[in-house]
């Protein structure tokens, strides 16, 4: 098997899954709450530009189901949405920019990669 086609494979099974953490409106304000999601890549060309961009859009719908609703009249919940989604579109950007530059440089990412804040 080629370098190239086992890459591939391997690739197939990679996620990047991304973490925000946010602050319980509950109980204890103290204690820190980790969602993750997981972004499937493997099936995309990250060197064309309609890869890249399907790569964004889940990114982005990651991004939104991490953080999920938020109570707008509740200023805790605000303030605590606000900050998840600023740590996750943190998260996103960084993910995207490592595999982008991975895929460039002709060496696309074998194994998962977690990111978090």
């Amino acid at each position: 098997m080629s370098n190239a086609i086992f890459t591939k494979v391997l690739c197939a099974a990679a996620a990047v899954a991304i973490t925000a953490t946010g602050f319980s409106a509950s109980a204890n304000a103290q204690s820190r709450v980790v969602r993750t999601a997981t972004v499937d890549y493997a099936d995309l060309d990250l060197n064309s530009e309609d890869g890249q961009q399907t790569l964004k859009g889940r990114l982005k719908g990651a991004v939104r189901m991490v953080c999920g609703s938020y109570d707008s009249k509740n200023l805790v919940d605000v303030r605590d949405h606000g900050v998840c989604m600023d740590q996750a579109n943190a998260s996103a950007q960084r993910a995207s920019v490592t595999l982008m530059a991975a895929a460039k440089s002709g060496k696309p990412i074998e194994t998962a990669m977690v990111i978090s804040n």
